[in-house]
């Protein structure tokens, strides 16, 4: 008798930690959540900066921790939400599952579109205890997203320092950002010419690790399409600790 309820605690045990606890985030939680916080009337687009509302998007793709070796879906629905700020700058949230999720912050002038810093969160349920982690990183001077004239080829050098809630130290990002092109993408049956652009940045630091992005944006800055794959290394009372993340994502349809 103790042998099976050895066994079927262990089975327990086993098949929580096999579930991740996370789940795609609705379009209807996401639109809740934007006009929770929302006051007034919606902003409209403008130079570099795309409606304000929520957007439709569908994707696929994990993340995984080396040890303990956890892992987590994402998808197949991403809401990703516009919110205006003051000075032409807005935020882009897209929502991977309920356990993670990216905001970007980019402000527009004249002279293009820039990105000056981005937050990222994330949850692990261990069955014992959940871990919340929200990285802030800020990117000084600003990062060009677009620039105005651009041509297929151009690239810029960035940097982007932050911090993690759960490990200690500063974390920095620097690399390449490289506009490959005008590219077609289809969003909801219909052709849109698109920005392309690479980035292939360096963590150190805190972390140390790999990040590479392609996005198609529109004139405006607003996600058409992306794809990315991250490889991070950080130490831990467990010893070193390789996160990976690997996924794309595609607009299905506008302002919901």
């Amino acid at each position: 008798m103790i042998v099976a309820v050895l066994v079927i605690a262990v089975g327990g045990f086993a098949y929580l930690w096999s579930r991740s606890g996370a789940h795609p985030v609705s379009l209807a939680e996401a639109r809740r959540r934007f006009l929770e916080r929302r006051v007034g009337e919606l902003g409209a687009a403008s130079t570099y900066r795309p409606a304000e509302g929520v957007y439709s998007y569908s994707g696929s793709g994990s993340e995984s921790l080396s040890s303990p070796p956890k892992s987590q879906t994402e998808g197949p629905e991403m809401p990703g939400t516009v919110s205006h700020g003051s000075g032409g700058c807005w935020t882009f949230r897209l929502d991977y599952s309920s356990n993670h999720w990216r905001k970007w912050k980019f402000c527009a002038d004249a002279d293009g579109l820039h990105e000056v810093g981005n937050r990222v969160f994330q949850r692990w349920d261990f069955v014992v205890r959940s871990i919340d982690n929200l990285a802030v990183m800020t990117c000084d001077p600003p990062a060009v997203v677009i620039e105005r004239g651009m041509q297929p080829g151009d690239e810029w050098e960035s940097e982007c320092r932050g911090s993690n809630s759960q490990i200690a130290g500063t974390t920095i990002s620097s690399g390449t950002h490289r506009f490959v092109g005008r590219e077609p993408v289809e969003v909801a049956g219909t052709t849109v010419e698109a920005l392309h652009l690479r980035d292939h940045r360096v963590v150190s630091g805190a972390q140390s690790g790999t990040e590479d992005f392609d996005l198609w944006l529109t004139e405006q800055g607003l996600a058409l399409q992306g794809r990315q794959r991250i490889v991070v290394e950080s130490d831990s009372p467990l010893g070193r600790i390789t996160y990976t993340q690997e996924g794309a994502f595609v607009l299905v349809s506008g302002l919901r």
